[in-house]
């Protein structure tokens, strides 16, 4: 009878202590879909060639990150990509198609890493990693900084 008691008295106390469904899960599960939507909207304002759609995930300070062909960095401001975007051919459709995203949180900062291949209209361009660094501020998420790898080797080149 005893004994009783003292595993009822236990499962009481794991029943209060174990919420049914942590508070910081679900903020996590809406924020990773908040985080997606993001490099979903970048991806889908590019290939409409719509600017305003591209800008709006931007914060005002972000800046892109790569190497040029010597191997030195090279930053450019998310107006440059957009701007080239805009620039392209009529008609050209440019498909940034990605694979494997992960998604990693803590609080008001996300990091994006997945693969892509790009295709230029029917053509294959090129693929490689995109690492994107983004904060939420005043409650939605903005890509502070963006940094790409290219190759034409080694790639998927799926759609």
């Amino acid at each position: 009878m005893k004994l009783e008691r003292m595993l009822l008295l236990a499962a009481g106390i794991l029943l209060i202590a174990a919420p049914a469904t942590p508070l910081a899960a679900q903020q996590s599960a809406d924020d990773e879909a908040a985080v997606r939507a993001v490099v979903q909207r970048l991806f889908d304002g590019m290939r409409q060639r719509d600017t305003a759609m591209m800008r709006s995930v931007f914060a005002d300070e972000a800046q892109f990150y790569g190497l040029n062909r010597e191997g030195n960095v090279h930053v450019t401001l998310p107006s440059d990509f957009i701007a080239s975007i805009a620039g392209a051919p009529p008609g050209l459709l440019l498909d940034e198609v990605l694979h494997d995203v992960e998604i990693r949180i803590d609080g008001p900062l996300a990091a994006v890493w997945t693969y892509y291949d790009f295709f230029a209209g029917d053509n294959f361009s090129h693929c490689g990693y995109d690492a994107f660094q983004m904060l939420k501020t005043q409650g939605e998420w903005k890509i502070v900084a963006l940094a790409d790898s290219r190759r034409r080797e080694g790639c998927r080149q799926q759609r």
